[in-house]
């Protein structure tokens, strides 16, 4: 079966040697950011330039203990997996971000409902140029 170009569920999600189960939402951004030039008469941008990218990630997870065990400032590869809405071979992306470095874990759980937290992650290149954000298919 071919690839569906949709997906869904996260699996084999991790930061370093913890897994991070019962996986609800993720999120994985560039963090790109343009600046725009005008000069003269222009009404309108005439040059739009990617001057700066700071990669960011965040997990929520029913699992409160194990993702508020990660101490904020720890580094480690985050990497989670967002399968093949069918299972196709090749649909699958996964991601990896390496130097992910724990920012912070909110938690919340209101009267009745099951608890959920948040972690949030940036990373840094470990030479200035090689971005720590990077997918695979599988």
């Amino acid at each position: 079966m071919s690839a569906t170009k949709a997906n869904i569920n996260w699996t084999a999600v991790s930061h370093g040697s913890t897994n991070l189960t019962r996986v609800t939402n993720a999120m994985f951004g560039q963090g790109g950011s343009l600046i725009h030039f005008k000069g003269d008469s222009d009404l309108y941008p005439t040059i739009i330039a990617n001057v700066d990218n700071e990669p960011h990630a965040s997990i929520t997870t029913a699992d409160v203990g194990t993702l508020f065990g990660i101490t904020p400032g720890t580094t480690a590869t985050l990497s989670a997996t967002l399968n093949d809405a069918k299972g196709a071979s090749g649909g699958a992306v996964i991601f990896t971000m390496l130097n992910a470095v724990a920012e912070n874990a909110d938690a919340t759980a209101q009267h009745a409902q099951f608890g959920t937290i948040t972690g949030t992650w940036k990373a840094f290149s470990s030479d200035g140029s090689t971005p720590p954000l990077t997918i695979a298919r599988s």
